[in-house]
């Protein structure tokens, strides 16, 4: 916290400083325009006694001189030393700055290398992953733990089947394909149908604060594993070229199918749509069959502050692709998925006004779900 306080402190006093050499700028323009002015006037012949570049009879300095031009002279002067060191001010600010983050990333540097020998000596007791081990089967203590995680954003866990509540996305851009079915609220909102809300509502997301989505996508994942679901691996090339004219081949998502449907109220009335009939493949013309979804689980990086395991899609919000996207936790595994090029089915999508937000339920179901 004191890191970012006096960051934020040097960055407000480098804005006030380029602040104060444009208002020293238009200082110095207006007292010309003032020695100009001046200059053009007639001037009152000085007294015989004293001459015109004398100075102040009492001594006390340039400002008392009856001398307006001599007057204007020190000023400028004066105003030009202060925007030297204002400007030698800032230049100290920046090599402050730059010195500054050299030191963090040698200090990050060297806690990384002490965490990777401490975890790899055993002895580690500090941060740890809260993900589980990929494809190894959960304890009951898992499944419980994970259940009641994903409770805390309204996730309803059962036996090969997660509800989750979303919210319909009013502000696709139609000029472009669809690229993402769901995302976390409001990440991609010109590229995707739907996003994941958790328990929070569109208007506590006016005004700051808002609603502290950080762990949704985590626990989405969780959810998915405590109602059975094993993880298969992105979308990806099988290997790396081995020269410029070699394309090794494509390897799509892997993972159980999931069948995803959402439930909605449409003029009183309670309606079940397939998520795949609200998408459509411009090659067939028809919407993406409904085992068309795989559930990869995302891809595992590294915390770039606490060095810990976390899912890719926690930082980016990316969670249900159309396209081929590893950090997503489920891919359509089509080779047509390639092209990038699937379009918004907007003939099956709900109709609504667009006056008051559109929340629906999201079922992601191990089998298929009938009406």
């Amino acid at each position: 916290m004191n890191g970012k306080l006096t960051l934020s402190f040097t960055v407000a006093t480098f804005v006030a400083a380029i602040g104060a050499l444009f208002f020293l700028s238009e200082v110095r323009n207006r007292l010309s325009r003032v020695e100009r002015e001046v200059a053009a006037a007639p001037v009152a012949a000085p007294p015989a006694d004293l001459p015109a570049d004398a100075p102040a009879a009492d001594g006390k300095g340039p400002l008392q001189t009856k001398d307006l031009r001599k007057k204007l002279d020190w000023l400028i002067e004066k105003l030009e030393e202060v925007d030297t060191r204002v400007y030698e001010g800032v230049v100290d600010l920046e090599q402050t700055l730059y010195q500054q983050k050299r030191q963090l990333d040698n200090i990050q540097r060297v806690t990384k290398r002490i965490l990777e020998g401490l975890r790899a000596s055993g002895d580690f007791q500090g941060f740890v992953s809260s993900l589980p081990e990929p494809k190894k089967p959960l304890t009951i203590e898992q499944r419980k733990e994970y259940k009641a995680e994903a409770q805390r954003f309204g996730i309803e866990v059962e036996d090969g089947r997660v509800t989750a509540r979303g919210l319909l996305n009013g502000a696709q851009d139609k000029a472009y394909p669809i690229e993402y079915f769901m995302t976390r609220f409001p990440d991609a909102g010109h590229e995707t149908l739907v996003h994941l809300m958790g328990t929070a509502k569109l208007e506590e997301f006016q005004e700051p604060p808002f609603p502290d989505l950080a762990g949704l996508c985590t626990a989405f994942y969780k959810a998915m594993l405590a109602a059975g679901f094993e993880q298969g691996e992105g979308s990806h090339f099988a290997r790396e070229p081995t020269g410029p004219d070699d394309v090794p081949p494509w390897v799509l998502a892997t993972g159980d199918t999931v069948y995803v449907y959402v439930r909605y109220e449409e003029k009183g009335e309670t309606k079940l749509a397939r998520a795949s009939d609200w998408i459509i493949d411009p090659a067939t013309k028809s919407p993406l069959p409904a085992d068309a979804f795989k559930f990869t689980g995302s891809l595992r990086v590294e915390h770039r502050e606490t060095g810990d395991e976390m899912l890719l899609a926690e930082g980016r919000g990316f969670l249900m692709s159309v396209y081929p996207d590893r950090a997503a936790m489920i891919e359509v595994a089509l080779e047509s998925a390639r092209s990038n090029n699937y379009l918004y089915n907007w003939s099956r999508l709900p109709k609504h006004d667009g006056e008051k937000p559109f929340y629906i339920d999201l079922i992601f179901s191990k089998t298929p779900l009938t009406k």
